[in-house]
């Protein structure tokens, strides 16, 4: 508790530096954050409170360069034994419709991935996305990595074209004789449809991986060295009543692979009420993880848009011969 103590201490400050020097500092650095607090039960053997994300950032603001922009963003979990974890920490230059991003962050792959996590409708990313992102199993940072990525947004922001190099081990792990490498490439066109918007894109990656281990893929045990070759597939669709959004994402390594999709329709029927449901399949080649799909059904209650926001959901998922059941009622709080 002293640490998150610590980081809102931190945010004041910083809020009070800006509000001091409003003149020279408002449009030149920006904070944020945001928490989630959750409790989890299956009504039998299992209830849990957690602090399922404390996250803040600090990134530069419209007036603080022409072309040059930075981001730093760290998260407290209380599944990561209240440690906070360094997320992002980059620069960006840019130029007309092009940018270059250097630093630790996310490769850009897939689509959930890139969506903000207290706009995702479901209380968790579908087990597909979590497990099979690049840098899914190696460490706390969401899958983040170091390296240097080109960004492309052309035909009104309608195209978008991102092609990047990174070091392929995640960020937890510095390996000073590190002799791998990771390439992403990923391009999405959105359009217009009558009254809704459509989005249509993939993601692939290569690795040259060295002594990784890829625990959704393969065992825990085994320390993988060799290729790691990832794909995704995505669309999105958002009308005024309904979203409704899906992926397929596939993994092969030398000696396993591993794939999944899920499909997430959300229904709303007006700005504070929305119900969502989601099939999350996910199947591996690691026999720790149970293939059966789950089943989720939820409803959003929107206090204050985004910055105030309760959800309820449950979810079904058949183990041997019974169902077990998860159920979760959270509350999100933006801090700013």
């Amino acid at each position: 508790m002293k640490k998150i103590y610590g980081v809102i201490m931190l945010l004041i400050i910083v809020n009070s530096s800006i509000t001091i020097g409003q003149n020279n500092l408002e449009n030149k650095i920006s904070w944020n954050g945001y928490a989630q607090v959750r409790t989890t039960t299956n009504f039998n053997n299992y209830n849990n409170f957690s602090i399922r994300r404390l996250k803040f950032w600090l990134k530069s603001g419209p007036e603080f360069s022409k072309h040059w922009s930075y981001k730093f963003q760290a998260i407290f979990l209380s599944a990561k034994n209240e440690a906070f974890t360094l997320q992002d920490i980059y620069g960006q230059y840019n130029w007309k419709n092009s940018s270059v991003r250097f630093g630790q962050f996310l490769p850009q792959f897939s689509l959930q991935r890139h969506q903000p996590d207290y706009k995702v409708p479901s209380t968790e990313r579908a087990r597909a996305i979590s497990f099979l992102i690049p840098g899914a199993g190696l460490g706390a940072s969401g899958g983040r990595d170091i390296g240097i990525q080109y960004n492309l947004s052309a035909l009104e922001g309608k195209l978008k074209f991102n092609v990047g190099v990174f070091n392929g081990y995640g960020v937890t792990n510095f390996q000073y004789k590190n002799s791998g490498y990771m390439l992403s490439q990923n391009l999405s066109y959105e359009f217009n449809v009558s009254k809704s918007k459509i989005k249509l894109g993939y993601s692939v990656i290569y690795r040259d991986a060295h002594d990784l281990k890829l625990r959704t893929i393969i065992p825990d045990s085994i320390t993988y060295s060799g290729s790691d070759f990832r794909y995704v597939f995505y669309g999105m669709i958002k009308s005024k009543l309904i979203d409704f959004q899906a992926e397929y994402i596939h993994a092969t390594l030398s000696d396993g692979s591993a794939d999944g999709y899920y499909g997430l329709l959300t229904v709303k029927p007006n700005a504070k009420n929305h119900v969502y449901l989601l099939y999350d399949s996910f199947m591996s080649d690691n026999t720790f993880f149970n293939n059966n799909p789950w089943y989720f059904a939820g409803y959003n209650y929107f206090f204050k848009g985004y910055n105030t926001m309760l959800t309820l959901e449950t979810g079904f998922q058949q183990l041997n011969n019974n169902w077990e059941n998860r159920t979760t009622l959270q509350l999100q709080i933006f801090l700013h």
